[in-house]
């Protein structure tokens, strides 16, 4: 049931508007492209560059753009190297969120919530990494308290701890005070926002100019989804 009410919702948005540019100079959402690239970085905040290039088929230069017209109109704030959505996540997981972004970090989180127990050998085929670099991702996950590294013989484990769990839980404030945020900043740009659905980890919202209007759909569970392969 689930499933099926988010890809009713999916067909929804690509059937309205996903690739329409709003009227209006200025006004950030506005523009398709850079709708797409704000729901990525609620999706993945902290995501790269190149990342976000090659999953939205874009150019790099194009993300950048982008990112930088949204953080200059506070939809995304920045931190070092680091692009993340405004008051979506804790500040003090900014660090976390910029690991789970580097290559093969995600991969060795997901593999160690697939198969809890699994080795350090049986991860490497898995996500594409040699032994050696296994060990060390997760090491560097262990030391956020992402996961547990247990001594069993000959082999060394990996048990997901219930760290993320503990701290989706602390963000459900914050996601709503995200949510009234952004209905407050497209109203404040004149697009007349709608909100059409609001679920636990994503919400649906319909805002444009005039006669014309787009949604979008927004994901509120980044503790969730940063580290997916799919989302």
């Amino acid at each position: 049931m689930a499933r099926g009410l988010g890809r009713a919702l999916q067909q929804a948005v690509s059937r309205e508007g996903a690739d329409v540019d709003l009227e209006g100079e200025g006004r950030s959402l506005a523009n398709a492209r850079r709708r797409q690239v704000f729901r990525y970085f609620c999706l993945r905040p902290c995501a790269r560059i190149g990342d976000i290039s090659r999953a939205l088929k874009m150019s790099q230069a194009t993300v950048r753009w982008h990112a930088w017209d949204l953080t200059e109109n506070r939809y995304l704030m920045s931190e070092g190297v680091s692009i993340f959505p405004a008051g979506l996540i804790d500040p003090g997981d900014v660090s976390l969120f910029g690991a789970l972004a580097t290559t093969g970090r995600a991969a060795v989180l997901a593999a160690a919530f697939d198969v809890p127990g699994i080795s350090f050998q049986d991860v490497a085929p898995r996500v594409g990494l040699t032994r050696q670099s296994v060990s060390k991702v997760a090491s560097e996950l262990a030391e956020f308290g992402l996961v547990r590294l247990v001594d069993d013989g000959r082999f060394r484990r990996l048990y997901a701890t219930d760290l993320l769990a503990r701290k989706r839980e602390a963000n459900r404030d914050r996601a709503v005070a995200f949510e009234e945020a952004l209905l407050r900043r497209l109203t404040d740009e004149g697009l007349a926002p709608e909100l059409v659905r609001r679920e636990e980890t994503r919400l649906l919202l319909r805002f444009g100019t005039g006669a014309k209007r787009v949604l979008l759909e927004v994901p509120l569970d980044p503790y969730a989804t940063a580290w997916k392969a799919t989302a």
